[in-house]
């Protein structure tokens, strides 16, 4: 789809006709979403599908009511984690990306980033995995309504980890968002945007 085209057509749905989304659909929309940049290609997302009734219902007893019925009715419910392990994470993709990286790259990942990543405070490496999320998540979004279901993204529920026990996730991953989709009769309503003189300055 046309991407200035797609930016149009896709507004927020917070309700679903209860149709459930096929996990092959899931699948294939968190691979469109993966391919988003990252610094220094950390890739720090980690994915979780709530499918079974006892995930979906444990999610949504996170979230005010209104996002809880988000939860309980979407067609598909994904939430995004990201990986507080920046040192393990990098020599993982060194290891998974042994045969395709080059020696250069694979010293990059092994050795110095995870020292880059050590010096990390809290306050950077917060700023960092929530930029390298907001990222993927607008990639994930736009592979939702690409793929032809709307959906809506989830912020006010307990990030805490709390969410890492509902789901029975590493608590090495921290929760970021909630993604809820599916179909729907309603297609959203387009929200105002700021005017170009608001927000570029030519220098």
């Amino acid at each position: 789809m046309d991407f200035v085209k797609l930016n149009k057509e896709r507004h927020a749905v917070k309700s679903f006709d209860g149709k459930k989304v096929p996990t092959i659909d899931i699948k294939q929309i968190i691979s469109a979403a993966s391919l988003a940049p990252s610094a220094n290609n950390i890739q720090s997302w980690h994915f979780v599908i709530a499918e079974s009734e006892e995930a979906i219902k444990k999610l949504a007893s996170l979230a005010p009511e209104g996002n809880a019925q988000q939860i309980l009715t979407a067609g598909a419910v994904v939430v995004l984690f990201s990986d507080t392990a920046l040192a393990e994470r990098s020599r993982e993709i060194a290891k998974q990306g042994n045969e395709e990286l080059t020696d250069d790259m694979l010293s990059y990942f092994n050795s110095i980033l995870p020292g880059r990543y050590d010096d990390f405070d809290e306050i950077r490496e917060e700023n960092y995995l929530g930029i390298n999320a907001g990222l993927v998540a607008m990639n994930l979004t736009y592979a939702i309504y690409n793929r032809g279901y709307v959906g809506n993204i989830i912020m006010g529920f307990d990030r805490s980890e709390v969410a890492n026990e509902a789901l029975e996730v590493d608590k090495r991953y921290k929760a970021e968002l909630i993604f809820t989709f599916g179909s729907s009769e309603d297609k959203g309503t387009a929200s105002y945007r700021l005017p170009q003189e608001e927000i570029i300055e030519i220098r």
